[in-house]
């Protein structure tokens, strides 16, 4: 099943799009419970329906309205938290975000080239994921270095639970970065 949720209006809801999540959330908890009494026309016989919301896929930006996460600034990457490895570009005025070589095995090339990077070699190690369990302690216990609030998916008994609660959608992240790329290439101030 896919839902797709068009809210009409001049203005991003942001944060705010809890409130047209939550008749998706009650659903979402009758269907986990169970309905009793559906019925199998191939089989002829009735059984229980039982859904489980496995993960989201959405977009950077939709990520940090849906799961509470900060995505801009400093501190934007929801794995790293605190220690997100950033610094603001002089010229630019934009924060570059450094350190993602971390995530290439330890014996690969790019970890040791100084000059197409920062001007120093990757020797870190890459942190560990926070669990569905972590998150939710951290935003209950008023920890907001990398979170705004408590996702609403929170309240699915079993969401904290799962192992991988959103991925990326590939696709628009594929087509911005290629406007982008296309736009600097062009001289299109606007796609820098």
């Amino acid at each position: 099943m896919m839902l797709t949720l068009l809210i009409s209006g001049p203005k991003q809801l942001g944060n705010d799009i809890d409130v047209y999540l939550e008749p998706l959330i009650d659903d979402l908890k009758s269907l986990w419970v169970g309905i009793r009494g559906v019925y199998d026309a191939h089989n002829g016989e009735y059984f229980t329906l039982r859904a489980a919301l496995m993960w989201t896929i959405n977009d950077f930006p939709a990520y940090g309205n849906l799961f509470g996460c900060i995505v801009k600034g400093y501190k934007a990457c929801p794995i790293c938290g605190d220690d997100t490895p950033s610094h603001r570009l002089k010229n630019g005025h934009k924060i570059c975000y450094i350190g993602h070589r971390k995530w290439l095995p330890i014996n690969h090339p790019y970890r040791r080239q100084r000059a197409a990077f920062n001007g120093k070699p990757e020797y870190g190690i890459p942190p560990e994921p926070l669990t569905g369990e972590e998150v939710l302690h951290m935003v209950e216990n008023g920890d907001r270095v990398c979170w705004k609030k408590k996702s609403i998916f929170f309240d699915l008994e079993y969401w904290k639970y799962l192992p991988v609660r959103h991925a990326l959608d590939v696709m628009h992240i594929e087509k911005n970065v290629c406007d982008s790329i296309i736009g600097y290439i062009a001289g299109d101030p606007w796609k820098k």
